[in-house]
């Protein structure tokens, strides 16, 4: 019979907010996985010998949910149980003051490096010294110690840590700390990780790509480095911004087909006025430019943005100017944002303060006039055969197959639903579209 000790620990875990974000809980599972003689995730929390809640607190709706959430999980602890917080939610407002609001919880940490949450967990529930644990890990370089936590075809890769931009909505600078770039070599080894792994897809993150500079490196001679030296297919870009978005970034996508004419550019809005007074350091005319420059030299690009709406100070002719942009722009994709003022962020100091009612109506006008937009744009697919990345069977039904064009980001775009051919998950299969909607893409597989 085995031991207590080679039984793989039974782990709840749950990892809110960005991209980034989840990178890291996979890192803190990875690290857990390493000495505690494997993980085991179950869905149901009571099966759960630990419960790892990995938190956003970039602004006050998450903040919200991350409360919520280990509230909820705390209400249904049972003895025995760990219940385990990290992330932003703790960096923001610290260990003392969160053991006051959630007595629930038996550990905050407030150690930024997942590996090394991730022994000071595994040293909690008893699975290991956490000192031995530290001492193994220099034997792994940078966070390619990862558990699976999602389909091994479509992996995240972070670059780069924090943020040295000076948004004035923003507490990221305050939070994670100013930009901190990995080094090439440590991005490329994960990248051949990854991709043994099975990675089909890759899909690179940091709170600013195009910041991305180690020692003269910039981000155009990383990519060129991944291609090179790998042979994953697609390759994904989050976040570009139009501050520092270059030509010759352009060029290299409009080249390379491995990496997936997709750009997400947050603008957060189009008023010179609000845009000064967010800290963006360009105008809408910069704007303007660069959407005309990426479409002519990717005329087939589909590009996502960001807006926030109730600025303070933002009037209605400000709002105007932003409403003209995203119907000018034409963005295939948007999301958008109700202003909320953060506690140690600049702008919550500001005067004029937009009505949290008005700021909604805004959102909801925009968000109508980017569904018109989006199914304009999806409708240049039809008839048309694209790669579709498959993820297997559709949640809603076995009867469908589910996936994603290249078009289309994981989790936060639309799908492709595939109708009738066969293919197994992880494949990139040739769909011909035969309907387009709102978000999503109807057709059916080309067998070669």
């Amino acid at each position: 019979m085995s031991s207590p000790e080679s039984i793989p620990l039974p782990v709840h875990v749950i990892s809110l907010g960005c991209p980034k974000n989840f990178v890291d809980t996979e890192g803190i599972l990875g690290a857990m996985g390493l000495l505690c003689h494997g993980l085991r995730i179950v869905d149901d929390p009571a099966a759960a010998r630990l419960l790892v809640v990995n938190t956003c607190a970039f602004i006050e709706p998450a903040v919200s949910e991350s409360v919520e959430t280990i509230i909820g999980l705390g209400e249904t602890k049972k003895e025995g149980q760990i219940l385990a917080v990290t992330g932003c939610l703790v960096w923001r407002y610290g260990r003392e003051k969160l053991k006051e609001l959630l007595p629930e919880v038996d550990l905050f940490l407030d150690i930024r490096d997942p590996l090394k949450r991730g022994s000071f967990i595994a040293s909690m529930v008893g699975c290991c010294d956490c000192s031995g644990a530290e001492a193994g890990f220099s034997r792994v370089a940078g966070s390619t110690v990862r558990f699976l936590a999602s389909h091994p075809w479509q992996r995240y890769l972070k670059i780069a840590e924090g943020c040295s931009n000076r948004c004035t909505y923003c507490l990221i600078p305050k939070i994670r700390g100013p930009l901190q770039c990995r080094s090439p070599e440590s991005v490329l080894e994960e990248a051949r990780v990854l991709e043994e792994q099975g990675a089909r897809e890759i899909t690179l993150v940091a709170q600013d790509l195009t910041a991305y500079n180690y020692s003269g490196e910039e981000l155009t001679d990383l990519l060129e480095k991944l291609i090179a030296n790998t042979s994953v297919p697609w390759f994904r870009l989050l976040y570009l911004y139009p501050e520092r978005l270059s030509e010759g970034l352009i060029r290299l996508i409009a080249r390379e087909p491995r990496i997936c004419p997709y750009l997400d550019i947050p603008i957060q809005h189009a008023s010179p006025r609000i845009l000064h007074s967010m800290g963006r350091s360009y105008d809408p005319a910069r704007l303007y430019e660069l959407v005309e420059m990426v479409r002519d030299s990717l005329p087939d690009v589909a590009i996502r943005s960001t807006v926030i709406t109730g600025f303070p100070g933002e009037t209605d002719q400000d709002f105007h100017l932003l409403t003209e942009a995203i119907q000018r722009l034409a963005f295939d994709h948007l999301g958008c944002f109700v202003y909320w003022d953060e506690e140690g962020a600049a702008a919550s100091r500001l005067p004029d303060k937009v009505p949290v009612e008005l700021a909604e109506e805004r959102r909801e006008h925009i968000m109508e006039l980017q569904a018109e937009i989006s199914m304009e744009r999806n409708r240049r697919f039809r008839n048309r055969i694209l790669q579709v990345l498959v993820d297997g069977p559709c949640e809603e039904t076995d009867l469908l197959l589910c996936g994603r064009s290249r078009f289309q980001a994981p989790e936060i775009d639309g799908q492709v639903y595939i109708n009738s051919g066969v293919a197994t998950p992880g494949e990139i299969a040739r769909v011909k579209i035969t309907e387009s909607h709102q978000y999503d893409l109807i057709g059916h597989i080309i067998e070669d």
